[in-house]
């Protein structure tokens, strides 16, 4: 089978954008290229990996799998055309959610600067992408909120929270140090709006325990879910963290009994052996207390495949 670099651009290229038409201005050539380029790259792996229709085209299980992989190879080549014409870097971007990693980010984005040979950039996301551009690759790296169903990513814990419950300051449980689960029961959540199933499996308040949920009312970004909670009729899980960064008057955060906790990871995708993201995510393991991927050699030997066993599912170090 014979890859090409441009086949792979196109791919990743509709992807991203979700359009072939879109995806050809993006790279500046006409859309029956991008078309003809996907097409040689569904041929050489036999099954489709896009579904086109009316309105987008999107990516089917086989393309979800890939890529992760052809978005390294294309940061891989871009970031090797750059150091050979010694043209300035593209900036390196850090996608985060939320609060992102509370007080430990202003440290990780300094390791990660000092690994990194230009610019470093922050973008925020909302629940629609828990994976913070890291599956369509629009970020090199994720500060993420585990545990998602993403298993191209390689994960590492850089900080823990104690998990709270967002109540209107009305409810009369407001007024608690600490609240059971079983005493939540006959309340409307809000829940995040999200296509990952494990992310919003882990938020939904079954998880901790309660029982009888009267109701759920879905929302997009922390913020909304803080405007709902605050209107008086619906509560959500949260974090010490969020009542840190994002206080409002008519909201109380009532950590749950028995030290239930979350946490924040680092992420990358698991295919990407970058020097800067394989640097950053083991300075990041050393300085938040995890033995980083390989420990003990490096993380380039035997190809890296030290890094593989490092998926979302073995290595969020919950």
């Amino acid at each position: 089978m014979t890859l090409s670099l441009p086949g792979l651009r196109a791919f990743v290229a509709v992807a991203r954008t979700g359009s072939f038409s879109a995806a050809a201005r993006r790279l500046d050539v006409r859309q029956p290229t991008v078309s003809e380029s996907v097409r040689r790259l569904e041929a050489a792996a036999g099954r489709p990996l896009l579904v086109r229709n009316r309105e987008r085209a999107e990516l089917t299980d086989l393309g979800r799998r890939i890529l992760a992989h052809a978005v390294a190879a294309v940061d891989a080549a871009d970031e090797l055309e750059g150091l050979l014409a010694g043209t300035a870097p593209r900036p390196f971007t850090v996608g985060f959610l939320g609060e992102a990693a509370a007080g430990r980010t202003r440290e990780l984005l300094d390791l990660i600067q000092a690994r990194v040979r230009g610019e470093v950039r922050l973008r925020r996301y909302d629940f629609d992408d828990p994976s913070c551009g890291l599956l369509d690759g629009r970020c090199d790296l994720g500060i993420v909120w585990p545990p998602l169903d993403a298993p191209g990513l390689g994960m590492v814990t850089v900080a823990d929270d104690r998990r709270c419950v967002a109540l209107p300051a009305t409810d009369p449980l407001a007024r608690r140090t600490e609240v059971a689960p079983a005493e939540l029961g006959g309340r409307t959540w809000v829940v995040p709006r999200t296509a990952d199933a494990a992310y919003a499996g882990f938020r939904h308040p079954s998880a901790v325990g309660v029982v009888h949920v009267a109701g759920t009312v879905p929302s997009g970004s922390l913020e909304e879910t803080l405007e709902l909670v605050a209107a008086g009729r619906c509560c959500a899980l949260a974090s010490t963290s969020t009542d840190e960064h994002y206080a409002r008057s008519n909201v109380v955060f009532v950590p749950l009994a028995g030290d239930v906790r979350c946490t924040v990871a680092l992420a990358w995708r698991a295919a990407d052996r970058r020097p800067a993201v394989r640097g950053a995510v083991e300075d990041a393991a050393r300085l938040f207390g995890k033995a980083p991927p390989g420990a003990g050699r490096s993380a380039a030997d035997e190809g890296g495949a030290a890094w593989d066993d490092c998926t979302s599912s073995t290595w969020t170090g919950r």
